[in-house]
């Protein structure tokens, strides 16, 4: 043989096996590409997301088409060829993942009407099955368009508000959402299904450094993007907050600041106790606020608590809710914040008692307010109990209005013994006052929830001592 036909024979055996192994690989694709939707699709409104991915792990992807018919109208989200490796390729195509996001009635295109509706998506490969056509995959899923708005029916709003105060708004939402409450200026109060079964409630408070003219609405979402808002107006009776001087030393700085700083690994020293005093005073407040703020969202939907809260019982109130403090250095003011809660001092390590009913959600060291417990009280309903010297309660822990929680003392930012006490509705500090006062308690809160007739006999109340707000001597300086 010569080497001519010897060189054509290896050329045609080459040839024949590179058209054997594309052969193979063409024609032994049998898996069509794989089609999955990454999130439900079933209720579809508004704002309800699209997500399709598409895979073919073999020849790869030749086509894909995503259509939606509504109400015998086809509309095309995505038609798309995908480019080949060529005709003698071994590969197929050069794409074998294809990603689809979209929000399809976020488009003018796609109108926004009740009535039957279908989900579309195919996909074919370059496999040379089907008389060359490919593998295909085709699925068909049928949706219900949802484009009703909830409606809102109000039931009943406090007949005042003082800034800083709390108090309760009823209302209806028809169907029921998921999401709904009340919504005054920034913050949110979500909304829970009534203690006496009729419609919805929210605790709202209004905060106590806003306007009061800021807006107050109801407001439900479906989930899908439809969406109720109800303008509600209600009277907001002004309160005047204190200004305050505190004097910051040097010798107070090194006694709190640092012992403050090893606790908190996020922050570190600015090498200058000024500098370090405004760190924690100002960062290291907004930090820890957040974090109570937080917390509020793990408060259970339930009233765990019954009747007024108690001041700690024999305290002299040392500084009052929402003080606003300039701090003095030298002098000179350096910083300014709004005191939100009340400094009540007994004698050294008293015992600081639960002020209600509640579960213990937090226990531990929490930055300015030092060693500090915080229980919830339900429905968003928080205490916080700050600077103590010693903690004797844990988390989860069920405690009873007056069971010790611990001892009272000088960690955090405290330059004197001392309980720094709090209430706080759904991350916005309110006035503790009106909490301890039994008439106001029964009036604008349980009255309004329907509470009376589903108290058992056998609840009974303590009798809460009387709360002493009479301001006691100038207070040392505390957050």
């Amino acid at each position: 043989m010569s080497k001519k036909v010897l060189l054509i024979v290896i050329t045609l055996g080459l040839i024949a096996t590179y058209l054997g192994l594309i052969g193979n690989a063409r024609w032994g694709d049998s898996a069509p590409p794989e089609i999955s939707l990454e999130q439900p699709f079933e209720l579809v409104g508004p704002t309800t997301p699209l997500v399709v991915r598409i895979q073919d792990n073999g020849t790869g992807l030749r086509d894909v088409s995503i259509r939606i018919i509504h109400n015998l109208e086809t509309y095309v989200l995505a038609d798309q060829a995908f480019p080949s490796e060529g005709w003698l390729s071994v590969a197929g195509g050069k794409e074998h993942e294809f990603h689809f996001e979209n929000i399809p009635y976020a488009s003018s295109e796609l109108p926004r009407r009740q009535g039957q509706a279908q989900l579309i998506v195919t996909a074919r490969d370059y496999s040379w099955r089907n008389l060359f056509e490919g593998n295909g995959h085709r699925i068909e899923k049928d949706f219900t368009p949802q484009f009703t708005p909830p409606r809102l029916e109000l039931l009943s709003l406090p007949s005042t508000i003082v800034q800083g105060g709390t108090g309760v708004v009823r209302y209806r939402v028809i169907p029921e959402v998921p999401t709904h409450g009340v919504q005054i200026g920034k913050a949110f109060f979500p909304g829970f299904s009534a203690p006496d079964k009729a419609g919805m409630f929210a605790f709202v408070a209004f905060p106590y450094n806003a306007p009061r003219t800021t807006p107050i609405h109801i407001m439900a979402d479906d989930g899908f993007g439809n969406s109720a808002l109800l303008d509600v107006d209600f009277q907001i009776k002004p309160q005047f907050w204190r200004t305050r001087p505190i004097n910051i030393s040097d010798k107070f700085i090194r006694k709190t600041v640092p012992a403050i700083l090893a606790q908190t690994p996020e922050l570190t020293s600015q090498g200058d106790l000024l500098q370090d005093f405004l760190l924690v005073n100002d960062t290291l407040r907004k930090m820890n606020n957040q974090t109570i703020t937080a917390l509020t969202k793990q408060s259970r939907p339930e009233l765990l608590w019954k009747g007024a809260f108690r001041q700690l019982s024999g305290s002299q109130v040392q500084a009052s809710f929402a003080d606003h403090r300039e701090y003095m250095y030298n002098g000179k003011v350096v910083d300014t914040q709004d005191h939100l809660g009340f400094d009540l001092a007994v004698t050294k390590h008293y015992p600081v008692e639960a002020a209600n009913h509640g579960i213990v959600l937090f226990a531990g060291y929490l930055g300015i307010y030092g060693n500090t417990v915080i229980v919830d009280h339900g429905y968003g309903l928080l205490s916080l109990y700050a600077h103590m010297s010693s903690i004797a309660v844990k988390v989860e822990e069920a405690v009873t209005i007056g069971q010790p929680l611990g001892k009272s003392g000088t960690t955090g930012l405290a330059g004197g013994d001392h309980l720094h006490f709090s209430l706080i509705l759904h991350g916005e500090q309110v006035n503790p006052t009106e909490w301890w006062d039994p008439f106001w308690v029964k009036t604008r809160i349980k009255d309004k929830l329907g509470l009376p007739s589903l108290i058992k006999a056998s609840d009974v109340e303590p009798e809460p001592k009387s709360p002493s707000t009479e301001l006691g001597p100038e207070p040392p300086p505390v957050p």
